[in-house]
């Protein structure tokens, strides 16, 4: 076996030692993940302060490269180059074919990241989130707090339906558009008409 391998051409020997290496690592980065002993880091940030997945991926920017996205561009090219050594005869042609593969491996896996970490983001819907935010009256609002009315407002992609009362002297119509000034308590806001 190891004579076969080392009568191969040495750049076949380096796509099958980084096919070889980067599928080890990938398999146990796997079943890391599955077993919940997940923490991928951002290459870019100190090593002290990456030591959590959430520092990777977060609303203020998408990181590209990280452990996880660097192996799996490794294991794209280094695999691309083993199939498809016999195809190409100009291996600077295989070795852009095996680039733009690994950067696509790359790329896929850092968006599926992205993707995961944003299923941990708490999106709760708090009443007091809402404060200074603009929203749509749904049925009108009565003057002076003699009564309540409803608002609608979108917060964190998804729509809620809020109480609403208002200190202006006159009702607010249905369709106005209002800012929330303050939470009353759990479901009810104070409102002026913009």
């Amino acid at each position: 076996m190891l004579e076969t391998f080392q009568s191969l051409d040495l750049m076949l020997q380096i796509f099958w030692g980084l096919a070889i290496l980067s599928s080890v690592v990938f398999i146990i980065q796997a079943i890391g993940t599955f077993m919940g002993l997940d923490a991928d880091t951002d290459l870019s940030a100190d090593a002290a302060d990456s030591a959590d997945a959430s520092d990777s991926f977060d609303d203020s920017g998408f990181h590209l490269v990280s452990f996880k996205s660097v192996i799996s561009f490794i294991l794209g090219f280094s695999w691309t180059g083993v199939l498809f050594w016999d195809d190409f005869e100009n291996p600077i042609w295989l070795c852009l074919l095996a680039t733009v593969i690994g950067l696509a491996f790359m790329a896929i896996i850092a968006w599926a990241l992205y993707m995961v970490m944003k299923l941990d983001k708490d999106n709760t819907f708090r009443t007091k989130d809402t404060v200074g935010m603009t929203a749509d009256v749904y049925l009108r609002i009565p003057a002076m707090k003699k009564d309540s009315g409803k608002i609608t407002i979108s917060l964190n992609g998804s729509m809620h339906e809020l109480e609403a009362i208002t200190e202006s002297v006159e009702d607010i119509p249905t369709g106005a558009k209002v800012r929330i000034l303050n939470e009353l308590d759990g479901d009810t806001v104070l409102v002026e008409r913009l």
